[in-house]
């Protein structure tokens, strides 16, 4: 019933979604946290990377495994390329700096109000996109996470990353982005770190 469904599920919805969000033949699989290790889920889809990784964070933090696998991947030759909210860098614990210490190139888009993209394209084909922020806090939140496996998907939310890039400013140095106080995080222009 599941396989008749589905693809008439589709096509009743395809009238009102745009071409590229109706895929057949993907592939899928998915995790939700807490009950499930949504970061191991992440970390492996990372270690399997060959060519490139895009990613889009709005919340990326050390600890989760997470960072390091990206750190891991760009030093074995992976083309990793992040994309951030401009209060990503901000955190004590962001995993900018380790990255942008690894070569991986990092822009701010700092056009959106806010840049809440989870997601990261691997080598064309597979995407994990979903609520889950790239983060050690967010095991512990109700989340999800997918994995789709579609050079189509892959195709369309690499295409929105390049939209994206054209907006965003290249990340030289957290500096340039937080001002930190004791008592708040700024941005420049006195608004809060969550903006």
């Amino acid at each position: 019933m599941f396989s008749i469904a589905l693809p008439l599920a589709l096509a009743t919805l395809s009238s009102t979604l745009p071409a590229a969000s109706v895929t057949s033949g993907a592939a899928s699989a998915v995790c939700f946290s807490p009950a499930e290790d949504c970061a191991s889920f992440a970390v492996r889809a990372i270690d399997n990377a060959q060519h490139e990784i895009l990613v889009g964070a709005y919340g990326l933090t050390t600890g989760s495994g997470i960072v390091e696998a990206l750190v891991r991947a760009k030093g074995r030759g992976v083309d990793v390329r992040l994309i951030v909210d401009k209060t990503t860098a901000c955190p004590a614990t962001n995993g900018i700096e380790p990255l942008a210490e690894a070569g991986v190139p990092i822009w701010i888009d700092a056009q959106a109000r806010i840049a809440h993209a989870k997601t990261m394209v691997i080598d064309e084909a597979v995407t994990l996109m979903g609520s889950y922020n790239w983060t050690r806090g967010a095991a512990a939140n109700s989340e999800t996470l997918n994995l789709v496996s579609s050079p189509a998907v892959a195709a369309a939310y690499a295409a929105h990353r390049r939209e994206r890039l054209a907006v965003s400013v290249r990340y030289e140095r957290r500096e340039d982005w937080c001002r930190v106080s004791r008592s708040t995080m700024q941005l420049p222009g006195g608004r809060g770190g969550d903006a």
